[in-house]
């Protein structure tokens, strides 16, 4: 079991962490804390999209049971490709490259897939160019994906989109360079986005995200160098232990809506940077009901991690509701410790690349800026590629793995067989490789 998720105990616990910051190391283990449910539920029978998956979209199954389908070509499009991967499902998609798949168009995920970003060999692998679209699909699951959009010619888009979608889990993802929303989900249901990093919305628009949608959590997020948006919410929002930075006008946008929105805001770190004019909270109406409990904001950009809990009045005129309301259950670290996870763990860090290095060290140092051009913080830079293990019956489990396992590497159907996690065996790999057990 991933060290984030313990036992739900009975009250938050507040912590801050104050003094100089220190920069992590990609990897390490936050220190384990006391761990809250911000309500109450009881568990199904059936396994969560994987261990450690939580909120709103927890229970999406992807494409389990289905096809395994290799991405053998960095190519945009053909036989082996990413784009081809994703058409249709059921797949689970695994890599055996790693590096930039430079998109020619909009590349849209299907629905009944799982996208296991945490098998490609090398330093990972990454879209760039333009937007990815889970619009209208249902029943997604996507680990350890960068997705960086960038200046496209006439491509005024979102790195990353879904509207009218349902079901779906985004872990450890890293979206980047939007020229319109870094991440948005709308008129959507039942979607979680967790331990992702949500970063550097291309000015002059420059918008972490619209998140307009009936179920939707954000947990153990970094939004940081987007203007505004961070994000702006309409709807039910479980938003927890993310931590925000150098946001320029708006942090968190409270529905600015004449519709009714219900949220929990639990246990975020607000911290502004050279970028920030606004508060933590801003464009809130009474139509906007929130459960505010354990946040930190701190506001003087001195070097020092001091911030202080928030108050009701942070809130503005939004309606403040004394007890959270009755979203799934989910673990919420205090907010000082959340900081450390989220920095420690964040975006696609299996390994984590140059691009997420630099903004996890802005966040640490108080440093960095909103920007317009990618080329002005570095660009895209390379990834490497790797070997990929050998897989002789193309089923997405090691030869080595399986043999480890008591499987048949000549045998591709037993990856579809469910083992006694209740997860088939392809998914306990895949589970096993993205907390780092196997390579």
């Amino acid at each position: 079991m991933s060290r984030r998720w313990r036992t739900a105990l009975a009250a938050v616990a507040l912590a801050t962490v104050s003094g100089p910051l220190t920069p992590l190391t990609a990897g390490e283990a936050p220190v384990a804390v006391a761990a809250v449910s911000t309500a109450t539920g009881s568990t199904t029978a059936a396994p969560a999209a994987f261990p450690g998956a939580e909120g709103f979209g927890a229970q999406a199954t992807g494409g389990r049971g289905g096809e395994v389908y290799h991405v053998t070509t960095l190519n945009d499009s053909g036989p082996g490709s990413f784009r081809d991967a994703v058409s249709r499902g059921p797949r689970i998609v695994v890599f055996d490259v790693g590096g930039y798949i430079t998109l020619a168009s909009p590349l849209h995920i299907a629905s009944n897939i799982t996208v296991a970003g945490q098998t490609a060999p090398g330093d990972g692998v990454s879209t760039r160019g333009y937007q990815i679209s889970a619009s209208d699909s249902d029943n997604v699951i996507v680990r350890y994906m960068r997705f960086r959009h960038g200046l496209t010619p006439n491509q005024n888009r979102d790195a990353v989109g879904i509207d009218s979608g349902s079901n779906m889990i985004f872990d450890h993802v890293s979206a980047s360079w939007g020229r319109d929303e870094n991440f948005s989900i709308n008129s959507s249901t039942n979607v979680t986005v967790q331990y992702s990093i949500i970063s550097e919305g291309l000015s002059p628009h420059s918008c972490g995200g619209l998140v307009q949608s009936d179920g939707v959590t954000l947990s153990h997020n970094l939004y940081l160098h987007n203007k505004t948006r961070n994000p702006k919410s309409k709807g039910r929002l479980q938003y927890v232990n993310s931590v925000i930075y150098d946001w320029g006008s708006d942090a968190y946008i409270l529905g600015d809506s004449a519709g009714i929105s219900n949220a929990n805001a639990v246990g975020n770190y607000f911290i502004k940077g050279p970028s920030s004019s606004g508060g933590p909270f801003s464009r809130a109406n009474a139509n906007y009901h929130v459960y505010a409990s354990g946040n930190l904001y701190d506001g003087d950009v001195d070097g020092q991690l001091d911030g202080r809990e928030t108050t009701a009045a942070d809130l503005g005129p939004a309606t403040v509701e004394s007890q959270p309301f009755a979203f799934p259950p989910i673990t919420v670290e205090p907010a000082g410790q959340a900081y450390q996870s989220v920095l420690a763990s964040a975006g696609a860090s299996h390994p984590r690349d140059a691009i997420d290095t630099r903004l996890v060290n802005d966040v640490v140092h108080q440093t960095g800026a909103i920007i317009s051009d990618p080329e002005s913080v570095g660009g895209f830079g390379t990834l490497r590629g790797g070997t990929p293990p050998a897989d002789a019956d193309r089923d997405g489990m090691p030869d080595a793995w399986e043999r480890g396992h008591g499987l048949n590497p000549a045998d591709p159907s037993d990856g579809k067989a469910t083992d006694a996690t209740g997860y088939t065996h392809a998914e306990t790999y895949l589970n096993e490789l993205a907390v780092g057990h196997e390579r």
